[in-house]
Parts: C-alpha cells; structure tokens; sequence
C-alpha cells in the first residue's frame, strides 16, 4: 500500500527539485532548447501515455478488439516521421518558440490569436479527461467518490507544477513514464495466456483488415475512416500541431536532437501497443459477467477491472500506481500547456506587452490555478460517452481537423495568404460543428460515434483547405524572402541536413508498422 503515496511524495520532491530562479518566462513555461535528449524523448512520450494511452485505448480495444492497434501504426508512426522529417525543420529553422508563433510569422497576429484560443478551448476539455479517468479507477478499485479522488489528483499536479514550472512536468514525465511500464508489465503477462478462452478468433475483432469494409459509413470502422480520417487528418494535425507535445520536441538543445525525439519516442509507440492493447483484446471471455460495459455502458472501466481481478494486493497497488501515473501526466501537460498558451499567446503578446518577466512568471502561476478549476469543471463531461477515445476524437474532429488544413496551406503552399487561412479555418469549424449536430440529432447515420468523428474531421480538413486556398489573394502573399524559412522545401528540410541515423530510424518505424499491419490483417 506504500507504493501510490511514495509515488505521489516522489512526484512532489521532483516538483521542488525542478525549481529554480527562472531568469524569463520562457525558462519557466516553455524550456525551450534547454534539455538533454534522453530527458525530452522519455518526457514525449510520457505526455502522450496519459490518460487517455492507458484508460482510452484500453476501453477502445475492449470494444473495437484489435482496430485498437490502428491508432498506433496508423494513427501515430506515419505522424510521427512526419514531424521529425518536415514540420520540426520548420520550427527550428524559424526560430519560433511555439506553433501559435510561427502562425504569425507565416500569417499575421488573428491567426495567432484564434489558434491561441482554440488550443485552451481543447486543453481544456482534454484536461479534464484525467481527472475524470482518476475517478473511474478509484471508484472500480476503492469505491471512491469522484469529487474526493479529483481533488486529490489536482492538488498534487496544483503543488508541482505550481513550483517547478515546465520543468518540474517534464522531470516528472520521466519518473511516470518508468512507473507505467512497470505497472501495465504483469497485466500483458497474464493476460496473453488466456486468449484461449475467447470464444473465437474471426470478425473483426481479432483482425486489423480482413473482416473491415473498405467503404462503408455505417459499419463500426471502415477502411476509408480509418486511412484517411485517423491516419491522415486526425493523426497528422495531433503529432504535427498539438501545443503539449510541440512544446517538449523544442525542449531539445539542437535542430538535429528536436527531429530524433519523434523517431525515438516511436519505438516506444510500438512497446506501448503491445502494452496497452494486448491485455484488453480479451476482456470479456475473461471478466465474464463482470465486464463493466455489460451493466454500466462504459468501457473505460475496463482496465482497473482486469487489474482488480488479476492481481494480489502488492501488485494492485503498482498497478493502480501506473494508472495514477498515466493521469498525472495528462493532467499536469495540459495544465502547463494552459498556462503557456494564456501567458505568452494571448495575455504577454495581446493584452498586456513589456511587462517584467516576473510579472509573467507570475500570470503563468494564477493560469497554473485557473487550469485546474477548469479541469476539475470539464472532467463531469467525459461522463456523457462511453468511452474516453470517442470525447477525445470528437474534441480533435471538431477543432484540431480545420486548423490542420490551415497549417498545411501554410506549410506547403507560398500562395496561402492571412485571410485565406482565416476564411479557410471559419469554414472547417462550421462545417464540423453543424455535421456533428446533425449525427447528434440523427439526420445523419453512422455505425459508431468513432466512425463519425473520423468523416467529420476528413470533411472538415478538406473544407478548411479548399477555401483557404480558394480565398487567398495574389496580392496579399508574403515575398518569397519572407516564406524562405517558413515554408517545407525538400532540399532544405530532407535532403541536406538529414543524417543516416534518422533515415535508418525512420525507415525502421515505418517498415515495422507495414509487418505489424501484415501480420494482425
């Protein structure tokens, strides 16, 4: 019973470790070009290992089976290489601190602004998810009330951000990263041993293509849904544009150690399926009548439960532990994210500019508390779906989607211009916005509420693009010196500063998830 609060006093001690005199508010929010490798690799991949990894793909495998994997070597690897190949360069070479900046480079200051707005608006909402998956957990384990077990959880993210800053998330991203892998360990173990107590092994439960329509709206999943929507549109505008993990990736001292971190954090992504999704594929042969989605509609109570049922109490307890890791981090990467976001995005560079940079340190902390509250508001939401992975995907569908064509104008096209990104981005919004009113209403079918955000977040990506670049006027583009450090070019980007290690490792990624995808067909 000792192990969960010697994690939590370990997470507390890093927090007071972590902290420092911090010279400017870009030491304490951001960090940026600061940290080794190993530290900014274990701390990516960790900060995408939260919640959301260990609760969410374990209810969807329970419910999806092996698809589950697809949200790995579909929905992860591709994305990853694709960061570390194209849209790091970038970053680096433009010398931005974060994605809403280099926005204004490329564009101007509203487009700044509105993704500003939009990452707090998802933080927000993503942020909440641990907070409400910590309740889950302890109220399968112990019995737990949800407001006790969020507190808790809160309090101690509150102290430890509060105190190291950036800092202090990222060194403790390193010890949790550690305590769920140990956790999750014994589970795959025990588990694996028991498939043969499914009652068959065909469907598409237990096969990634085979039994999975190639077209087909009104299936579960269908091909299209999951190549295009998860695949492309929403895996590649996560891993490309998400604040948390762009954050940790500029974290790195070199433009070479910021495009080796997504590569190297990938060859976790591929320990982690096997992890996270193995365990859960036979649930419900083994759980019996206890499976929880057969008398309480949800499936994220999935894992606790197998961990309740397979392990003796010393092992529990690490198990619980792992779960109450993967939570912390979620919580506490959205948080500083938050507070970064608020501080440098929206109050230092629109409402109040030249002020001291203790008096942004000290915004930062206030955003820090705010945070919180907000996620302790946002987690009662999660309660509405059935699992986790489907909140996350209809977050991700409705704002990440549009804002992704958007940033690929700007990426790959020199004819996008400021107002044709804004056009563009209204138009994504308001076209997924008004699609998922219409499935909620029933005006529109599909065989799974997954299935809809993946088409919806394909509709909306392909309407933000196409009148992005339909409104972008000739005469407003920026000159070709301007774009010269903004935009990918393929000389500049692959060919000549790329090493032979990360085309080894890159290769190696994608070669792994085409075995993989041949092998569970």
């Amino acid at each position: 019973m000792a192990v969960l609060p010697l994690y939590l006093a370990a997470t507390l001690l890093i927090g007071r470790a972590a902290s420092r005199r911090h010279a400017s508010a870009n030491d304490f929010l951001n960090a940026s070009r600061s940290l080794p490798l190993w530290i900014v690799v274990a701390a990516f991949i960790s900060a995408n290992c939260g919640a959301l990894e260990i609760v969410g793909i374990s209810a969807v495998a329970a419910q999806y089976g092996v698809q589950a994997f697809h949200f790995y070597w579909i929905g992860a690897i591709p994305g990853m290489v694709f960061l570390s190949g194209v849209i790091i360069p970038i970053y680096m070479r433009s010398g931005v601190r974060s994605l809403p900046e280099y926005l204004e480079q490329r564009f101007d200051a509203r487009i700044r602004s509105v993704n500003a707005w939009l990452t707090l608006v998802m933080g927000t909402a993503l942020s909440g998810i641990g907070l409400y998956a910590m309740a889950e957990v302890l109220h399968v384990i112990f019995g737990y009330s949800f407001w006790g077990s969020a507190l808790l959880a809160a309090t101690v993210v509150l102290i430890y951000v509060l105190s190291g800053g950036i800092r202090a998330t990222i060194y403790n991203e390193v010890l949790q990263l550690g305590v769920i892998a140990l956790g999750l360990l014994p589970l795959l173990w025990l588990r694996t041993n028991r498939f043969h107590s499914a009652p068959n092994l065909s469907g598409s439960h237990w096969h990634l293509w085979t039994s999975t329509p190639a077209l087909s709206p009104q299936a579960n999943l269908d091909g299209f849904g999951i190549v295009v929507g998860l695949g492309f549109v929403l895996s590649f505008s996560y891993w490309c544009t998400d604040f948390v993990l762009i954050q940790r990736a500029l974290a790195a001292r070199s433009v070479e150690a910021a495009r080796m971190v997504p590569l190297l954090a990938g060859l976790g992504k591929l320990v982690f399926s096997i992890l996270v999704v193995v365990p859960s594929l036979g649930a419900a042969a083994y759980l019996g009548h206890r499976m929880p989605a057969a008398s309480t509609q949800t499936f994220d109570q999935t894992l606790p439960t197998l961990m309740k049922a397979s392990y003796n109490p010393a092992v529990l307890w690490l198990g619980l532990t792992a779960i109450s890791a993967s939570l912390m981090t979620g919580l506490a990467a959205n948080v500083s994210a938050f507070s970064a976001v608020w501080t440098g995005e929206i109050y230092r560079s629109s409402l109040r500019r030249g002020a001291p940079e203790a008096h942004y340190i000290l915004v930062g902390r206030i955003s820090i508390f705010a945070a919180i509250l907000l996620s302790i508001a946002t987690s009662c939401i999660a309660f509405y779906f059935k699992d986790m992975m489907e909140y996350v995907q209809l977050i991700f569908s409705l704002c990440g989607a549009p804002f992704f064509g958007v940033f690929v104008l700007g990426v790959f096209t020199r004819r996008a211009t400021a107002r044709g990104a804004l056009m563009g981005l209204l138009a994504g919004l308001a076209l997924s916005f008004l699609h998922h009113a219409m499935v909620a209403a029933n005006w529109i079918h599909y065989g799974s509420l997954m299935g809809a955000n993946f088409y919806v977040a394909t509709y909306a990506f392909a309407a933000s693009f196409a009148i992005g670049l339909a409104t972008s006027r000739p005469a407003a583009r920026k000159s070709e010196a301007q774009l010269a450090v903004l935009v990918y070019s393929f000389r500049a980007d692959i060919l000549a500063p790329t090493s032979l290690t990360w085309w080894l490792l890159a290769s190696a990624l994608l070669i792994a998830c085409g075995v993989l995808n041949f092998i569970w067909r």
